[in-house]
């Protein structure tokens, strides 16, 4: 029975230690591969995935009358979001379209005034014209008769007749000219009434443009694609001017991974990087170096550290490496603000 339990013991312990050799050659191996890996990569776990969080506020005060969104969910460009209570803003468009109309109404009677104005400077012209004639025609007539008269070939009753019509159609050619004048005074006055007004629709127009643009502010839109986030608002609440209504995600991201200033020269940014997020540790994200930092984290701070006071203390400072996502069917996942650990390939 010793000799069996010897025997058992024996096998036991070389089991025992085929097993410990087992765990030292994976142990060598693992800490072989991560020398390998470690001396040619450049690794940080202070980085994050970032995307834009854009506040979407309103422009101007009112009611709510819908909300079109929920929490989370995703929403694309020009999606309605909000629609503000907009009977107010109807109206003001609908009374600047009124006043515009009037205006312009107003416009059209002025020119046409211009117009009558001008027909009748042609009208007044065009009997200018025939009364000249007239004039050549009773001036021919009298000096004919001036002449037979001296030759005692007609009466002085009918050259007095003839003088009469001579200076009759001289009077008359005299009035339609001052009556020219006095049209072409009017017209003049007419036309400067014409520019006014017009200057007065352009504003009203103007006016109106304003109105309507007013008036689409009561729909609030997503800026971009993305995720709304948490739904702070009712139906029938008030809200005012620039008040934040919601936060929309954008759908593009990216990661800014914070490397020490001694891993900077080291990083090849012509390959690719791998990504690891804590929230799904078996999936492999891809990415490249898109640009860097030009200060140091610290160098954003609101209270910058003063090395020139106090005792220095050589603190290593780190710099954000911006890594563009390359798409995959797993980028929706991540989620701005993750923690994730970053691997770059260092230069050879």
């Amino acid at each position: 029975m010793a000799s069996q339990m010897t025997t058992s013991e024996k096998r036991t312990n070389k089991i025992l230690g085929i097993i410990a050799w087992i765990f030292v050659g994976i142990g060598v191996l693992v800490l072989g591969w991560f020398y390998l890996f470690a001396s040619s990569h450049v690794n940080t776990n202070n980085a994050q995935v970032r995307q834009y969080i854009t506040p979407v506020s309103s422009k101007v005060s009112g009611f709510i009358q819908e909300v079109r969104f929920e929490e989370n969910q995703f929403v694309h460009k020009g999606d309605t979001l909000v629609v503000i209570d907009n009977r107010e803003f109807a109206n003001q468009v609908q009374m600047a379209e009124a006043t515009l109309e009037s205006t312009a109404e107003s416009v059209d009677s002025y020119q046409s005034a211009v117009s009558v104005k001008s027909s009748d400077l042609q009208t007044i012209q065009a009997n200018i014209e025939a009364s000249k004639i007239e004039v050549w025609r009773t001036e021919q007539e009298y000096q004919r008769f001036k002449n037979l008269v001296e030759e005692e070939a007609a009466t002085i009753q009918q050259f007095e007749n003839v003088e009469a019509k001579f200076k009759q159609a001289q009077a008359h050619l005299k009035a339609l000219q001052n009556q020219y004048t006095t049209a072409k005074i009017n017209a003049a006055a007419e036309q400067t009434k014409v520019a006014p007004v017009r200057s007065q629709v352009a504003q009203q127009k103007a006016h109106l443009n304003n109105t309507k643009l007013i008036l689409s502010y009561t729909y609030v839109v997503a800026p971009y694609e993305g995720w709304v986030g948490v739904k702070n608002i009712q139906v029938g609440q008030l809200i005012k001017e620039g008040q934040a209504l919601v936060q929309v995600v954008s759908k593009e991201k990216w990661v800014v991974a914070n490397f020490k200033e001694t891993q900077l020269g080291e990083i090849d940014t012509t390959k690719e990087i791998e990504i690891h997020a804590d929230a799904f540790p078996n999936i492999v994200f891809k990415g490249k170096v898109q640009s860097l930092s030009p200060a140091a984290g610290s160098e954003f701070s609101l209270i910058k550290p003063d090395n020139a006071t106090g005792n220095f203390v050589k603190i290593e400072q780190r710099f954000p490496v911006k890594i563009v996502l390359e798409e995959s069917t797993d980028l929706d996942k991540l989620r701005t603000g993750m923690s994730v650990t970053v691997s770059a390939q260092k230069i050879d």
